[in-house]
């Protein structure tokens, strides 16, 4: 057998933290950011609860995040009210929120695209099913 799964797994993330975060850190975002203002990119609105589900964050962190974000002015929050009559914040990118959206977005891809290099369409496709598969297992 050759290289453990465990260990494949974490050389692979601590190359691509190697390759994005020095990207991200000129952006001035902290971990989790990236996420969630790409996140926000492509679907507005989330509920703070659904998007802590999205980003496989507990909730109490995500909490944390936005509060950041906000602060940063990255984000803005619009209460709403859920089942029960319950109050939520529903979460959506202000200007400045989505431009960084956009250069996050710009460096995932450039990220991507070299870690993808030398593949075939049918090999990228098959790599993200079977991590997957994985993830789907470990949950």
């Amino acid at each position: 057998m050759g290289k453990r799964l465990h260990a494949a797994l974490i050389e692979t993330s601590a190359a691509h933290e190697k390759s994005s975060w020095a990207e991200f850190r000129k952006l001035n975002l902290s971990p989790g950011q990236p996420k969630v203002l790409t996140s926000l990119l492509y679907k507005e609105g989330y509920l703070q609860k659904e998007l802590a589900e999205f980003c496989h964050v507990e909730p109490a962190t995500m909490a944390v995040l936005l509060a950041n974000m906000e602060k940063k002015g990255l984000i803005r929050k619009e209460i709403t009210h859920v089942s029960g009559g319950k109050r939520a914040y529903r979460v959506y990118l202000t200007q400045l929120g989505r431009h960084l959206a956009e250069k996050v977005n710009a460096v995932v891809c450039e990220v991507e695209e070299r870690g993808y290099r030398d593949f075939t369409e049918e090999e990228k496709e098959q790599l993200t099913v079977l991590l997957e598969r994985v993830t789907k297992n470990l949950m």
